[in-house]
């Protein structure tokens, strides 16, 4: 068996991060797993997914693009030794045996885990902002669960909404016993007219 880590190469401040089994997201916004702070690297670049005999990489349709030793790739094995680049962000992947001590570097270079959510009393989940309220929506793209005091909801033409993402701005949908909530009606603005016959009744009195 053994411990798979990525480490970081070409930058200023090199940094290492170990990867995790199953799924691991790298990008530049701080929801990902690891975040690679550089404008070359999108919000979601790509992801990672460990299993016990392979890396593989899968590109999560950044804007430029993702390689492996040079090559672009969507969906494609990463071998211990080989460099993966993010943009202009490059890192190499080291396999060393579990039983060997890890080598924690703290570099200026920090990568970021997000908070998670919680289970609550009655077995749903809570709020990713606030952890004693419960969910009611979930993020298609970042797969975020919220409250309906956090999502950004936006009412279109004949009566319909669209519910956004509030760390990634992506499509949400209803988590199982819930509904999407609605944009509340905005007060129509009282005409020149009204305003001034209101003036003058209330100086009548």
């Amino acid at each position: 068996m053994v411990m798979n880590k990525l480490v970081l190469t070409g930058l200023t401040h090199p940094g290492t991060f170990e990867l995790e089994p199953g799924f691991n997201t790298l990008g530049r916004n701080p929801t990902n797993d690891f975040r690679v702070h550089d404008v070359t690297v999108s919000s979601f670049h790509c992801e990672i997914v460990v299993s016990e005999d392979s890396v593989l990489v899968r590109d999560l349709g950044s804007t430029n693009g993702t390689y492996i030793d040079g090559q672009p790739v969507h969906e494609a094995q990463l071998s211990s030794g080989q460099i993966l680049r993010l943009g202009s962000a490059e890192l190499r992947l080291e396999s060393q045996p579990v039983t060997e001590p890890a080598h924690i570097a703290i570099p200026e270079l920090k990568f970021e885990r997000p908070p998670s959510s919680e289970t609550l009393a009655d077995g749903s989940l809570s709020c990713l902002n606030h952890r004693e309220v419960r969910a009611i929506i979930r993020c298609v793209k970042c797969q975020k669960v919220f409250c309906e005091d956090c999502v950004h909801v936006l009412r279109l033409a004949g009566g319909k909404t669209r519910v956004f993402c509030p760390s990634c701005s992506g499509p949400c949908e209803p988590l199982p016993g819930t509904s999407l909530p609605t944009a509340p009606l905005k007060p129509k603005k009282q005409s020149l007219f009204g305003r001034l016959t209101q003036t003058i009744r209330i100086r009548l009195k």
